[in-house]
């Protein structure tokens, strides 16, 4: 009998669906229908990096990749796309997958892998976060120089009888966490199954947090401008038999919606219904699970019309931030469903984030929530102010457009503003095939866009554009400011019109503006105030009220590329090499770019030392 052992080192790709069988229970056809889909965006990818399936258990799989780079380009595709079906609302049972990757020695036993380099797979997926992959070193260690992918080290874990140094990779940075070392299990890791349940990619796993439990608490508390919602069960009254089946999965659904909105964290529902049983105390929320809002919905009924009353409150300011009162019309109770998510929906964005109040017009009389989801997160994309940031609200216009004409509401005359500074961010990151073509186009759809409405949001483009782009001047461009501040003053006109003060040289005038912006909004999407603020009291020498505004911030995980940059040199200039280097380090990573930040500075002296510094450290 042939006993040698056939030995060798593999990459092991290892899978799951969280709460597929929760899935099943619900409804079971749809369920696999689209875990069938799932799998044929896995058996795609697999067979674009070369990765080969040789086991599967149920809902999971296990696979084997020739290279550690080409298993964690898989993986962050694969969950990207995943991404993407979720966000369709075509997709009607929505799958989140963990992912984890391990290199090291496996056992080939009839064409199977076993061992020690697949049980530490298995771990690692069971110690991922939903939509997350997490890693090896052994993988960290090959794919660090050759990606430009961010990554979160959580330390030494043990998770059964296997201790691992783990990684992150931060698909979002609002996920990055910390994690307690091998002194202790980690909790996900006990819940894997003894046998194969601990495979790849494609599909469904099993576990995750059972729902009478308390959800395990944060031990370090993400710093982020994304805040971390808490929704809390809706309550429902006066509800007759007929209009029952209004409260069906109503708290769910709105959890669904508010969380396609990538300016938001918002937390699991076992928090919540934990904290609803007094289980977590209000005063841990903060410290344990990183909470900033509550949101509480009360939903009083009275024959064929409800008063919604919706109050948000916020833990870091410790008051309620938002009373509202709405009304929906019970006589179609889908569509009650929808009216309900939709006011809940405008307040948070429009009242909360602050998201534009612009984009309530872009739709005038034919709104939908997913028209102003596209049109929110094509904002957020934008503001990001980077190269991936310019692509991904170009691709959302895009579909902003499709879904327009789709519903049969498309009108040019409402896309001229957004088609505007979409093609000036185009020509501003080298991204136009004719910069000579897009001037004249961005010339037409800012001047049209006034013509046709003449709003704050739309004077503040074309004073903002026509300073950078069009030679328009400051007289012209600061009379725009004061129309686009006459009527109705905005977050985007005080913060624009701040810049505008900044390039003509009115520096007080710009940190007065700036400064009011920042006022204005309850909660800072991706810095962008914060960082207005910053680039104004730098072009004034403030430096220390620089260091004063941001305080604990410096440390948020996604603070944008121009800011960092700028504390790079503050830093360098205090002396401090080793924060200074760290900054620069993490500015390139969030996508820091020359022209953008040529453009962020208005004092050109200290613009011109910064620049000689930044080049410096390339």
């Amino acid at each position: 009998m042939n006993t040698e052992i056939d030995r060798k080192i593999a990459v092991i790709f290892v899978a799951d669906v969280v709460g597929y069988s929760e899935h099943m229970k619900k409804d079971e056809n749809a369920t696999i229908s689209n875990y069938n889909a799932c799998e044929k965006i896995l058996d795609k990818l697999l067979k674009k990096y070369k990765g080969s399936v040789f086991n599967t258990a149920g809902d999971s799989v296990l696979a084997e990749f020739p290279s550690a780079v080409n298993a964690v380009e898989c993986g962050v595709e694969f969950q990207n796309e995943i991404r993407k079906r979720n966000e369709s609302k075509k997709t009607n049972v929505k799958l989140s997958f963990r992912l984890g990757i391990n290199m090291g020695d496996v056992v080939n036993k009839e064409g199977n892998l076993i061992g020690d380099g697949v049980n530490i797979a298995a771990r690692l997926e069971a110690l991922a976060q939903p939509d997350g992959i997490s890693i090896s070193k052994s993988v960290y260690d090959f794919v660090v120089p050759k990606t430009k992918m961010t990554f979160n080290d959580l330390g030494v874990q043990k998770v059964k009888q296997n201790e691992f140094h783990a990684f992150d990779i931060l698909l979002d940075p609002s996920h990055k966490r910390t994690l307690k070392t091998s002194t202790k299990q980690n909790r996900l890791g006990l819940l894997v199954s003894g046998s194969l349940a601990f495979f790849l990619i494609i599909l469904v796993g099993i576990l995750f947090l059972n729902n009478s439990e308390i959800p395990e608490k944060s031990n370090s508390i993400v710093i982020s401008s994304k805040p971390n919602i808490l929704i809390m069960p809706i309550k429902v009254t006066g509800l007759n038999d007929d209009q029952k089946t209004f409260n069906d999965g109503l708290t769910k659904t709105l959890i669904s919606n508010i969380s396609k909105n990538k300016a938001v964290r918002v937390l699991p529902s076992t928090i919540s219904d934990s904290f609803n049983r007094g289980e977590i105390l209000e005063k841990n929320l903060i410290t344990e699970f990183g909470v900033n809002l509550i949101l509480n919905t009360a939903v009083v009924a009275s024959g064929n019309v409800a008063r919604v009353n919706i109050e948000i409150t916020s833990l870091d300011k410790n008051q309620v931030i938002l009373s509202s009162n709405k009304n929906i019309n019970f006589n179609d109770m889908f569509k009650a469903q929808d009216d309900l998510a939709f006011e809940v929906l405008d307040e948070i964005q429009f009242n909360i984030l602050n998201q534009g109040a612009q984009v309530k017009k872009w739709f005038v009389g034919s709104r939908s929530t997913e028209q102003v989801r596209l049109a929110l997160n094509w904002r957020n994309a934008f503001r990001r102010f980077t190269v991936d940031g310019y692509i991904e609200s170009k691709t959302i216009l895009a579909e902003m457009i499709e879904k327009a004409k789709e519903q049969g509401n498309y009108k040019q005359e409402n896309f001229y503003v957004l088609n505007a500074w979409q093609t000036w961010m185009g020509i501003l990151f080298q991204m136009s095939p004719d910069v000579e073509s897009d001037v004249k186009k961005v010339f037409f759809y800012v001047n049209e866009a006034v013509k046709y409405n003449p709003a704050p949001n739309t004077y503040i483009a074309r004073a903002f554009i026509g300073m950078t782009l069009l030679n328009t001047g400051c007289e012209a461009a600061i009379k725009d400011v004061r129309l686009a501040n006459s009527d109705l003053t905005t977050v985007d006109t005080l913060g624009i019109g701040s810049s505008i003060y900044g390039m003509c040289g009115n520096r007080q005038k710009a940190i007065e503006l700036a400064n009011n912006a920042l006022k204005l909004v309850p909660v800072d999407t991706n810095w962008t105030q914060t960082t207005g603020v910053a680039a104004r009291l730098f072009d004034n020498g403030q430096i220390d009220e620089i260091y004063g505004l941001l305080g604990k911030n410096v440390e948020a995980v996604d603070l944008p590329p121009n800011l960092l940059a700028l504390l790079a040199y503050m830093e360098y200039k205090k002396g401090n090499n080793k924060n200074s280097k760290e900054y620069f380090s993490r500015a390139k990573r969030a996508g820091y770019m020359k022209p953008s930040f040529e453009r962020f500075l208005y004092n050109r002296e200290e613009l011109s030392n910064v620049l000689s510094f930044l080049e410096s450290q390339e």
